[in-house]
């Protein structure tokens, strides 16, 4: 899924690893690919949560767990 992500949010985001989720940073709000991502994300049974750090947005996830 890693991959996945970085394909999708090309040079709007940087991605990483973190716990068995994905912590993206968004660089470039406008040319982000927002719904992909999400959708992929929650598609793929990961929870999400948006934050700003930095003055970036940043979304942290990680599987949902049954």
């Amino acid at each position: 899924m890693y991959h996945i992500l970085k394909q999708k949010v090309g040079d709007t985001a940087r991605v990483a690893e973190d716990y068995g989720g994905y912590e993206i940073t968004v660089k470039d709000n406008k040319e982000f690919p927002w719904d992909e991502v999400f959708s992929l994300m929650i598609e793929s049974g990961f929870q999400i949560w948006i934050d700003k750090k930095n003055s970036h947005i940043q979304i942290m996830s990680k599987p949902e767990v049954n």
